[in-house]
């Protein structure tokens, strides 16, 4: 059956489609074959030899972004699939779990605890268990290598001379808030010292989870690990997020159409929709940055229909 499909819908469709998803694609095909073969190019064709092989984005970053999407949807059995394909594709298992956790920042533990579930079965299965140990972190993650001077040269000149940093910083840490002023410029206080002023705890919680820890383990690069923070915010439709990990991308040397393709892959995961609002949100904070020219000018919004 399979060489008659491969016959059908050609050899590149069939290395493409298991260089994407190693144990599921000759299942999937086939289903879909069974209902509508028309269909079934039509997908082909654009998700998987289209959007699957585009250049603009690295088979280690593409793959990674959709453990992350796939994660964040809770989408277990793709979820499962590129974790293999990941491995095939020779990424470390390190950098797969990390994209893995992360998204506990967005989704919480409901999302993650599955997603775990799925990746220790994988890594079992792959005999990698020991390659996990062996690269965890100890368990002060990082900070003794940190250096809070060689931190402070890379803030936003107008973080560093307001004078909330100094007041959250002795209230919080400056591993904490050193890391989010790095990473979220002129918009990282605001957010901390408006948690702080509702509830001290919470915020003492958060910031040290989120930014101290799970956004300070460097386990990956900041650049693809912002990529993937797109596509987790892009999978469950959150928009300030996604604004504000774009220009953090872009800001870690992203180039513009890679933060683009992190877009037109959320068309094939979830639809026409948040992709279309995604682009709106995209074309936005490039014309606030003033390069609207790297991504062919278009207007700043879709025409009204009709107008």
């Amino acid at each position: 059956m399979s060489d008659d499909l491969r016959a059908k819908y050609g050899a590149d469709a069939f290395e493409a489609g298991t260089a994407l998803q190693p144990t599921g694609f000759a299942r999937r095909i086939a289903q879909r074959d069974s209902i509508d073969q028309h269909f079934t190019r039509l997908w082909l064709d654009f998700a998987i030899k289209g959007l699957g092989r585009r250049p603009a984005l690295d088979t280690r970053t593409r793959l990674l972004v959709l453990i992350g999407q796939y994660t964040m949807a809770k989408s277990h059995s793709a979820l499962d699939d590129t974790i293999r394909a990941a491995l095939a594709a020779a990424v470390p298992i390190r950098e797969i779990a990390e994209i893995v956790l992360q998204c506990v920042v967005y989704g919480g533990h409901t999302v993650v605890d599955p997603a775990i579930d799925v990746l220790h079965r994988v890594v079992r299965e792959a005999g990698l268990i020991e390659e996990l140990r062996k690269t965890q972190l100890p368990l002060d993650g990082r900070d003794s290598t940190r250096s809070l001077d060689e931190e402070r040269a890379k803030w936003h000149p107008q973080d560093a001379a307001d004078p909330r940093a100094a007041e959250m910083i002795a209230k919080h840490g400056w591993h904490a808030v050193s890391r989010g002023l790095v990473m979220r410029p002129r918009h990282h206080l605001n957010i901390l010292s408006w948690l702080d002023r509702i509830d001290s705890d919470m915020a003492d919680l958060w910031v040290k989870f989120c930014y101290g820890g799970m956004y300070s383990r460097s386990m990956i690069d900041d650049k693809t690990r912002l990529l993937c923070m797109v596509g987790d915010c892009l999978a469950v439709g959150e928009e300030t997020n996604a604004r504000g990990h774009m220009r953090g991308a872009l800001r870690q040397g992203a180039h513009p159409r890679e933060v683009l393709e992190v877009v037109f892959l959320t068309c094939a995961n979830f639809g026409m929709p948040p992709m279309l609002q995604a682009l709106e949100m995209f074309v936005q904070v490039m014309a606030e940055d003033d390069r609207l020219d790297e991504i062919g000018n278009p207007p700043l919004k879709v025409e009204t229909f009709g107008k």
